[in-house]
């Protein structure tokens, strides 16, 4: 860490009288102070603990007791907290004679070992699934309940345990084939298990107005101690320059052009089902877990959709956020350096950073925003001895904390600039002053505390954690170098140029401001105090990403405020103070050479990274999936980079720089690469957007329709729906001009196709198939019929239907607007007018249609969110719903896109069951009971 001095500001002698408070009214401040402050912590290690009143939903099934109806219920925790099931023999009976299923939780043909399945057959009753009971069925009348908890399932009969199992069952139905009962002789209770879904008790709100006011008196406190010691006045000047509108401009731009970060889709859907849960989940799988602490900025973005679900709209926060990480960091460099290059490379520095990483609705850009403006708060706290801006920074830096796990990042200016802070919480001060001062200055943070807890406990965070653990996987520490090999992983859209460029550079600058203030120490140089704040806030946010439980490259977009400000302060300081260190004298040649070297051998693996962007289209996008280049100049050759040095350094000798020409040389073409990625990417998405303002792209429907009101996508996309042909004798099919398709389900027999004549004369045979085993009901489209023919058969030993014409028409018609479609999290973002499945009271809303990501009908179901192993949302449908796969195009772009359609019927009707609600109060360590 440094030990640089930072400059302070000029004290302004004033008569005792008018500067300093009497003595006593000094003590009552401090004696507030302490109580205020103390007060503040103590009520904020509380927060966790307060009590919460935790949902408690309670289903009841059959609706009427005399005529039972199968029902879907998928729970969105899979197994119920509790459940008591009830029938009698003469249910039994009932259910022998109407098909054999006295009640099940998941669709009989499909048991496994996940659900239960009560049956009858032959006089006797069978259960399987996740327990087994095998018996014949007493004559007369007898009861039976199956109850279960947390601590196992328990079969009775007539109060005797004739069965028992560790496990809860999955619940996604309740299916019987019984339709009418003389009394209640069958019945099914289960509360569900929404233990996530929690609001503040009375007590914790009460805490919370206690928590405001304390640490708004706290901080008071801390505004009043600095007026006590007055200073020339060092307010923010702003003066603008060119690079203050360009810089905006082209970050206006970008909110238009930009193309979707990694989970823009599975946050914004996040967001958009809190209205209706009633907490920040998972959503999309993990059982629908909380986000609890991280969970503020999700309420946020809930709120913002207010606004709309366009892609423009929701990103417009972002766009906000990055605006005033670009003023912050233009304050922060401004005060160092004011000539006029300063801010064309901050401008370059930052915008390398911002744009690839930050423009989206990933909490990212709140958290570098935080970060930057903690940065500045904590350097101008310690230049103007201001405790009240120290105590700022600790609030923002912990906002910041609690917006995502990457907020770790945050504390990184808090640490960098410890030990000058800690000089001014002891300045001229006894320890009872140091207390006082210490606990105000850490007062702001409960803000964050009271948006990290307002609604959720510690219980809501130990829980996920265990869940996620138990069916995810969290990384550690150790495990930081996954993230590095994302991002140098050449066929990966994580580590596209773009990403790596600033990344890399940030890389290799940090190792030579390590060297530069070792060698500045060991000579006693002052290192700029800016430049170390900067530089140490950015190594130690490196390291503090190392702690986030997933290594994502998208995690750097964190950094882009601390670490562009390095950039452009490492890039206008390392000459000046290298001249400082070698007393103007020149540099010496391995030294030379090693920046040299290090540098080019670091652009060049930047350039490396291919024009990939996160499930997208890359419609109309100049030489996507390579890396960038223009003609033969190729960014991942080094030896370019290495002769457009060699050519400033000539430039710059013939301009009298001297010896000296090559070490200036090398910050200038850092900038020089920047801009050309800068201008690369921009420029590569405007000539894409103008490629297609005829047909389609993202970029180009975000400039023409900001809005979304042709619903984006769902505009350009096609589906084919099936019309029946003329049947002709011996299963022949008259045909016309229209695309032929058939439905094929079960395993993968060919299925054999013949185009004929109107006498039945063959031009063509072939087969079809997919190989696929599956209930899945797959489209499969025959080729296109030969001149001349007229009618087409089908034969084959598997499962198909009729040959049928296929009619397509734009997806946005297809779609009914109140359907719930289950779009998959890779491109939600560009579906704002489908109406996604909702979770609700821990139940989820059975889906009449999906949109997914896969190149092939089988692959779409395949994600993560499909499998019942990752506690996924659509994890019952293939097993509860008929899904049928349709036909899919792109207009106007021919090929095959990774898009496929289903429409879905549900085995059993809707809500057909009684919902309770109820709640529990509970301390905030306590779950359910």
């Amino acid at each position: 860490m440094t030990t640089e001095t930072i400059p302070l500001a000029p004290e302004t002698p004033e008569a005792p009288s008018t500067t300093a408070p009497p003595v006593p009214k000094k003590r009552r401040l401090l004696a507030v102070a302490v109580v205020s402050g103390a007060l503040t912590v103590l009520l904020s290690a509380l927060m966790p603990l307060a009590p919460v009143t935790i949902n408690d939903p309670t289903v009841s099934w059959p609706a009427t007791a005399s005529a039972p109806r199968s029902t879907m219920l998928a729970l969105s925790a899979y197994r119920p907290f509790e459940m008591d099931a009830r029938f009698g023999c003469g249910a039994v009976r009932a259910a022998q004679a109407s098909g054999g299923v006295v009640f099940a939780t998941i669709d009989p043909a499909a048991a496994g070992q996940r659900g239960l399945v009560v049956q009858a057959a032959n006089g006797r009753l069978l259960i399987s699934g996740v327990a087994t009971v095998d018996e014949p069925v007493p004559a007369g009348d007898c009861t039976y309940q199956i109850r279960g908890d947390r601590g196992g399932l328990s079969i009775l009969r007539d109060g005797t345990e004739i069965g028992r199992s560790a496990a809860m069952p999955d619940v996604h139905v309740l299916a019987t084939s019984i339709t009418s009962l003389a009394g209640a002789d069958l019945s099914v209770r289960i509360r569900v298990d929404d233990q996530f879904s929690t609001s503040p008790a009375p007590l914790k709100i009460l805490l919370m107005v206690l928590l405001a006011l304390a640490a708004a008196t706290a901080f008071a406190c801390l505004v009043l101690l600095d007026r006590r010691v007055r200073r020339e006045p060092g307010g923010f000047r702003l003066r603008l320059s060119p690079i203050d509108l360009v810089v905006p401009a082209i970050m206006l731009l970008w909110l238009f052009l930009a193309p979707m970060s990694d989970d823009d889709g599975y946050y914004s859907a996040m967001a958009k089902n809190v209205p209706f849960e009633g907490y920040v989940g998972n959503y999309y799988q993990i059982l629908n877990q909380g986000f609890t602490p991280f969970s503020w900025f999700y309420y946020f973005l809930a709120k913002w959709q207010v606004f709309g679900f366009a892609p423009v709209v929701l990103r417009i926060p972002a766009l906000l956020f990055g605006l005033v990480t670009w003023f912050a960091a233009r304050h922060y460099v401004t005060g160092k350096f004011t000539g006029r290059f300063s801010g064309v490379v901050l401008g370059a520095a930052f915008l390398v950073w911002w744009l690839p990483l930050d423009m989206g609705v990933r909490p990212e850009g709140v958290v570098t925003m935080c970060g930057m403006l903690a940065l500045l708060a904590v350097t101008v706290a310690v230049e103007r001895q201001r405790l009240a801006l120290l105590g700022a920074a600790v609030g923002i830096a912990a906002i910041g904390f609690f917006a995502h796990p990457t907020g770790f990042t945050t504390l990184a200016p808090l640490l960098a600039g410890l030990p000058f802070a800690w000089k001014l919480l002891t300045k001229d001060a006894g320890w009872r002053t140091i207390v006082a001062r210490t606990l105000a200055v850490l007062s702001p943070a409960a803000v964050a505390m009271i948006m990290a807890f307002s609604d959720g406990a510690l219980r809501d965070f130990l829980y996920a954690q265990e869940i996620f653990k138990k069916m995810a996987g969290s990384d550690t520490w150790y495990t930081e170098f996954a993230r590095w090999m994302f991002l140098l992983n050449q066929g990966d859209a994580m580590a596209n140029y773009a990403k790596r460029a600033p990344v890399l550079v940030c890389v290799v600058l940090l190792v030579w401001f390590v060297v530069l203030v070792t060698a500045a120490r060991a000579r006693r140089i002052d290192v700029p105090p800016r430049l170390a704040l900067a530089g140490w806030s950015t190594l130690f946010a490196f390291f503090l990403l190392w702690f986030t439980p997933s290594k994502w490259t998208h995690h750097f977009g964190s950094l882009a405020g601390i670490g562009s400000v390095f950039l452009a302060l490492m890039l206008l300081s390392s000459v000046p103070l290298i001249r400082e260190l070698t007393n103007d004298r020149r540099v010496p040649v391995p030294v030379l050479l090693g920046g040299v070297v290090s540098v080019v051998a670091m652009l060049g693996l930047a350039g490396h990274g291919a024009n990939l962007w996160p499930y997208s289209w890359h419609l109309g996008l100049p030489s996507a999936g390579v890396p960038p280049h223009v003609s033969v100049l190729k960014f991942d050759k080094p030896y370019w980079w290495l002769l457009l040095i060699a050519v400033v350094a000539f430039v710059l000798h013939r301009r009298g720089k001297g010896s000296y020409a090559p070490v200036i040389a090398i910050p200038v073409v850092v900038v020089m690469f920047f801009a050309a990625n800068i201008t690369y990417l921009v420029g590569g998405f405007a000539v894409a957007t103008a490629r297609t303002l005829d047909t389609w792209s993202p970029w180009a429907a975000s400039v023409q329709d900001p809005l979304a009101a042709r619903c984006a996508a769902a505009d350009a996309i096609e589906v084919a729906t099936p019309r029946p042909l003329v049947p002709l004798p011996d299963r022949w099919f008259a045909i016309q001009t229209d695309q032929l398709a058939t439905v094929v389900t079960g395993k993968p027999a060919p299925v054999t196709y013949e185009y004929a004549t109107s006498n039945a004369e063959v031009l063509s045979t072939g087969k079809l198939t997919d190989g696929v085993d599956s209930t899945l009901r797959r489209t499969l489209v025959l080729p296109p019929a030969p001149a001349g023919a007229t009618q087409v058969r089908l034969t084959g030993e598997g499962e198909f239907t009729p040959p049928a014409a296929q009619k397509y028409l734009p997806l946005r018609e297809f779609l009914p607007r109140e359907s719930a479609v289950g779009v998959a999290w890779q491109f939600a973002f560009l579906f704002p007018c489908q109406r996604q499945p909702r979770v609700q009271n821990g139940v989820i809303e059975p889906i009449s249609y999906a949109v997914q990501y896969g190149n092939t009908q089988w692959l779409g179901l395949t994600d993560a969110t499909w499998q019942p192993v990752r506690g996924a949302l659509f994890g019952d449908v293939l097993a509860t719903q008929e899904v049928t796969a349709l036909p899919v195009r792109m207009r106007d772009f021919p090929g095959a896109y990774p898009i496929q359609v289903y429409q879905t019927k549900p085995l059993h009707e809707t809500g057909q069951y009684t919902l309770t609600h109820d709640s529990q109060t509970r301390m905030g360590w306590e779950g359910i009971r």
